[in-house]
């Protein structure tokens, strides 16, 4: 072959293997998602860091919020009818991994099974001799009317009151339930916001299994490949624990379960 014919060809090839990259670049893909508050801000920073991770090989990713105020179980309707959103992130259930596609990576690294307990300022004295279910079915509890927790609890003999998510905080502070079950990741800010007038039971939390996952389409093979692997390319090059422990409430919920003594875990069975 001719000097000249052997450029020619590896120009060719070279641009062979440019063009799928630069075409994705030139039109990148537009994912949207569910904005649901200030809390949602640590798994919108997980997306966007899977979807960097995985960029080379599937090309740019635009990210953009669906801001609209809706319950989880609309948005997930939305969802499996392929409206307005193309991923969201939600505790994992048979029947959400049935309709819809898993990708299948704890976002919270094992701490959203812990849930620790709210009660009015003051109202600690009562709980402190609870060391069982047993015990603990004596007092009322609150829960949000689809969240996973309330499954739970009924399937372990609690029957909570429930409402939406919104009205819980305020219900506890009328005594209209004596405590509310609040995810390890969450409850910080909660507490926070609320200053002087509840507080958390040292001496009892709830554990059962739970996981967070995104969720995608049924039929959205790709972002869900895409996104599992972007994940657990971040979590082995450690982008991923940098990005986990920077959020203060994280961390604060691993310490303070690492300062609890094993009796104050009360396991409950999954449904």
């Amino acid at each position: 072959m001719q000097p000249w014919a052997q450029q020619t060809l590896a120009t060719a090839l070279l641009l062979g293997l440019l063009l799928p990259y630069d075409a994705m670049a030139d039109n990148p893909q537009t994912i949207s998602y569910p904005k649901f508050s200030q809390r949602s801000e640590y798994f919108e920073k997980v997306l966007a860091l899977a979807l960097a991770k995985t960029e080379q090989e599937y090309g740019i990713a635009n990210l953009q919020p669906f801001e609209r105020e809706l319950s989880n179980e609309r948005l997930r309707r939305y969802l499996q009818d392929k409206q307005y959103i193309d991923v969201m992130w939600s505790t994992a259930t048979k029947q959400r991994n049935k309709t819809l596609r898993p990708v299948k990576f704890d976002l919270l690294q094992g701490l959203g099974q812990y849930r620790f307990l709210l009660v009015q300022a003051g109202d600690s004295k009562r709980f402190e001799n609870i060391k069982t279910l047993r015990q603990l079915r004596q007092f009322s509890a609150g829960s949000g009317t689809y969240w996973s927790d309330t499954k739970v609890m009924r399937y372990n003999g609690i029957e909570p009151v429930t409402s939406v998510n919104h009205s819980l905080l305020p219900m506890l502070a009328a005594g209209r339930f004596d405590y509310l079950s609040r995810g390890a990741h969450e409850v910080w800010s909660e507490l926070a916001a609320h200053t002087n007038q509840f507080e958390l039971l040292d001496n009892v939390v709830l554990k059962y299994t739970c996981r967070y996952f995104f969720y995608v389409n049924k039929d959205n093979i790709e972002l869900a490949e895409r996104l599992e692997k972007g994940l657990y390319l971040a979590l082995n090059d450690g982008s991923y624990n940098q990005l986990f422990f920077s959020e203060s409430d994280f961390k604060q919920g691993w310490d303070k379960l690492n300062q609890l003594a094993p009796a104050s875990i009360i396991t409950l069975n999954p449904p």
